[in-house]
């Protein structure tokens, strides 16, 4: 929720650079267990992608022990932002062979498969997935930052850790994709020192059912610590049953029934609005273009409240869907992102906002570019 305080807030680069800079070590250091933060992320990236780790030298665990602990925290605001969303869908049009990737080494960039060599039996992630987890690896850390100058592979790989020290990745969103597969490719490389654990939460599916496999038997999952919170879990992506973001990138329902695209249009009620279903149509278009079918991480899905009346408008139904991939896991946790006020900074508009998130961004861009969506659609089709 940390990483996520500008998600709200918009102005120059460098304005918010300096409001999350400022803000952040207060925010991170109330937080139980004497946390600092160590590293913020680059200038040349900003607030589009950011992430920092926190760090705090006794925490206590699940296990009943205290542990050392690093926290990599990944924002999911601003992905799509005032950009073409509906073409690129966060890369999943296109993949990335995952282990080729790792034995080729993380630390260069990932490179597309041909469409023809895409084989059923391979593991593969989508390549905007890849190249997300490629620029965390690569970013140096801000001046001023503990270790500043390093790459987040270089520190994370130059940390001095014990077998007890704990490694924790976590992102809701678009972090809740990139958090698990940076948690991967750096577990599958040899780089993670110390036990890896992954906190994900209303995350979209990264890649195929090889890719889910590999994640499941390097990252087993945790039985619930406590019925009264089932998602005290470690390594599953925790999600609502109506948050609309985790049903992506699934387009066989036979496959994965409770996480697939078919899912969205119907998730608040019927009869469904047309907009709606045809941007599924040509989100599905474009996740099949990639050969292979998307199948989500082991989850923990909680039970969402259905809204009281059916959305009959586009609007309405991403109102609904902005709550159900927000306000819910606010409401579960019981804490929400910070608000925070800065100099030379000013709240984003709801449209604005709307954009800024998968598949609920897509729906709002899609209405606002019917011509290049034509476009799109014909190439997709043709292919």
């Amino acid at each position: 929720m940390a990483s996520n305080a500008l998600y709200k807030l918009k102005g120059r680069r460098d304005a918010l650079l300096h409001c999350i800079q400022t803000k952040l070590p207060g925010i991170v250091s109330a937080i139980s267990g004497q946390w600092t933060v160590l590293r913020r992320n680059d200038e040349e990236t900003g607030p589009s992608n950011t992430w920092f780790i926190a760090h705090s030298p006794s925490v206590l665990f699940d296990d009943g022990k205290e542990h050392e602990a690093y926290v990599i925290a990944i924002a999911g605001t601003n992905a799509n932002a005032g950009s073409g969303g509906w073409e690129e869908n966060l890369g999943v049009g296109e993949v990335v062979d995952f282990p080729a990737w790792v034995t080729s080494g993380i630390t260069q960039p990932p490179v597309p498969v041909n469409y023809v060599d895409v084989v059923p039996a391979g593991t593969y992630v989508a390549n905007g997935t890849a190249t997300g987890v490629h620029t965390l690896l690569s970013e140096c850390c801000l001046q001023g930052s503990a270790s500043a100058g390093l790459t987040l592979y270089e520190y994370l790989t130059g940390i001095t850790a014990s077998e007890s020290t704990r490694v924790v990745f976590t992102g809701h969103s678009l972090g809740g994709a990139l958090s698990p597969t940076l948690a991967l490719a750096l577990a599958r490389s040899g780089a993670l020192k110390g036990e890896a654990l992954v906190y994900a939460t209303a995350g979209p599916s990264p890649g195929n059912s090889g890719f889910a496999n590999l994640f499941a038997e390097t990252f087993p999952t945790s039985p619930s610590t406590c019925p009264e919170t089932p998602y005290a879990v470690w390594n599953r992506n925790i999600i609502n049953s109506l948050d609309i973001v985790p049903q992506a990138w699934c387009t066989n329902p036979i496959l994965s029934p409770a996480q697939n695209m078919n899912n969205i249009p119907p998730i608040y009620g019927v009869p469904v609005i047309p907009l709606v279903a045809a941007v599924i149509f040509g989100l599905k278009l474009s996740a099949n273009r990639s050969r292979t079918v998307y199948i989500p991480l082991q989850s923990c899905i909680l039970s969402g409240i259905k809204p009281q009346t059916v959305p009959g408008t586009k609007t309405a139904f991403m109102h609904d869907a902005l709550d159900q991939h927000t306000t819910f896991y606010t409401g579960v946790f019981g804490v929400g992102s910070p608000e925070l006020e800065c100099d030379k900074l000013t709240k984003k508009t709801e449209e604005e906002m709307f954009l800024e998130y998968p598949v609920i961004g897509d729906i709002k861009w899609v209405e606002e570019h019917p011509a290049e969506v034509e476009v799109a659609v014909s190439a997709l089709q043709g292919e």
